[in-house]
């Protein structure tokens, strides 16, 4: 019977064919991993899991974390603070108290250093004969003490009973809620997906040259309209480009501001090429240590998309649709019965962790897995001898 008779037999008697239904289960599962794959790849960008990022000096931007069990004093001390690298929480911080920090720019790993201590030894820097001295240029923040925003609050907050949604500084790096921020009018949760990056309203202040470029953010409707046509009325009265000396050629780009902004600013893809890098600008930048605006790869969606560039060239989701269609019909229903089997006994198995509340360490997970193999093993060598009959 072909597969089409099936399906329309199994329409006309209101019975679930178990063969699509597991096909389908087993996209699901596939699914899921795809999403979990890309919540990781933005979040560790292309970060390196398997090397310690200090032998490589200051990095541009990657996954950071701050050790409390190695630098307690940092929860009254920012200035007791670390922070490690991937590789390194993998590898020399298992099991301690590790804040994630998503990513921080021009950072060198503290691992090796006195940060850590004189005794602790940076498990994968063997080459180093002693522990090094502080990175003099590492810049830290309430972030690494597991703080956040104006309200100086942890994240997630145990005391919030709503979804917080957070935004980092594109300069402070710090994060905050859109409420606790001054912040134009219309700015609300709708405006996140039309928004690059964001620029807190102390930032904003701090470096005042930025409130020339805010025809470039988001702007309410009534605003933009009225910039608008601003615009057309001042390209109406300019003169023929033919016309422009080389002096005005020349001259500063940066934009004149046509109203005062107050607070934060939430900018549009691409914002950054639109600064002026004529040479007193570049001076500004200097002097105000924000020539990283000038780098495209230095905003978090440039780090994200290197994440997911890496995730798509490793993706176990496009592995298991490769696999999925290479099975057969029979196959499919068999893989996914055992990863349902799997999925179950491994709940068990962690519920039991749960209720002695023990910490689950990488030994337990590999004995269960052990386990699973050895069940496995068992089962096969039990049918070895039986005939096998075509479904």
């Amino acid at each position: 019977m072909s597969d089409a008779s099936s399906a329309a037999n199994a329409a006309e008697t209101g019975e679930v064919n178990p063969l699509e239904q597991s096909t389908i289960t087993m996209l699901d599962v596939l699914e899921e991993e795809k999403e979990m794959e890309e919540e990781y790849a933005a979040v560790l960008g292309a970060s390196d899991e398997k090397a310690c990022t200090y032998g490589k000096g200051a990095i541009q931007r990657q996954a950071l974390y701050s050790c409390l069990t190695c630098c307690p004093e940092a929860r009254n001390d920012v200035s007791k603070s670390a922070g490690i690298c991937l590789a390194c929480s993998y590898r020399c911080h298992e099991h301690h108290e590790l804040i994630e920090l998503y990513t921080k720019r021009n950072f060198r790993c503290d691992c090796p250093t006195m940060k850590m201590g004189s005794e602790k030894r940076c498990a994968l820097n063997a080459q180093l004969d002693e522990v090094q001295p502080a990175n003099a240029d590492n810049q830290y923040n309430q972030n690494f003490q597991g703080l956040y925003c104006k309200c100086k609050r942890p994240y997630p907050d145990p005391e919030r009973t709503t979804e917080e949604i957070m935004l980092q500084c594109a300069i402070c790096e710090d994060w905050f809620h859109l409420a606790h921020m001054e912040a134009p009018p219309a700015a609300n949760e709708k405006w996140l997906d039309a928004c690059s990056e964001m620029i807190c309203d102390g930032c904003m202040k701090s470096h005042e040259f930025l409130r020339d470029y805010t025809g470039l953010a988001l702007q309410p409707v009534e605003a933009k309209e009225e910039q608008e046509n601003e615009a057309k009325v001042e390209e109406a009265n300019e003169e023929p480009l033919q016309k422009r000396s080389k002096q005005e050629d020349d001259d500063c780009k940066r934009p004149k501001p046509k109203k005062e902004h107050k607070g934060a600013a939430f900018w549009t893809n691409d914002w950054r090429k639109s600064l002026c890098q004529c040479a007193k600008c570049m001076e500004l930048y200097k002097e105000q240590s924000v020539q990283f605006l000038l780098d495209a790869e230095d905003s978090a969606k440039s780090y994200e998309e290197r994440g997911m560039k890496r995730a798509e060239e490793n993706s176990s989701y496009e592995q298991g649709i490769r696999a999925l269609a290479s099975m057969g019909h029979s196959q499919q229903i068999d893989a996914i019965t055992e990863y349902n089997r799997m999925k179950d006994k491994l709940k068990d198995y962690l519920q039991s962790f749960a209720t002695s509340k023990k910490v689950v360490t990488e030994d337990d997970i590999k004995r269960f897995f052990a386990g699973m193999r050895d069940e496995n093993n068992a089962n096969n060598s039990s049918t070895a001898q039986q005939p096998y009959f075509c479904r």
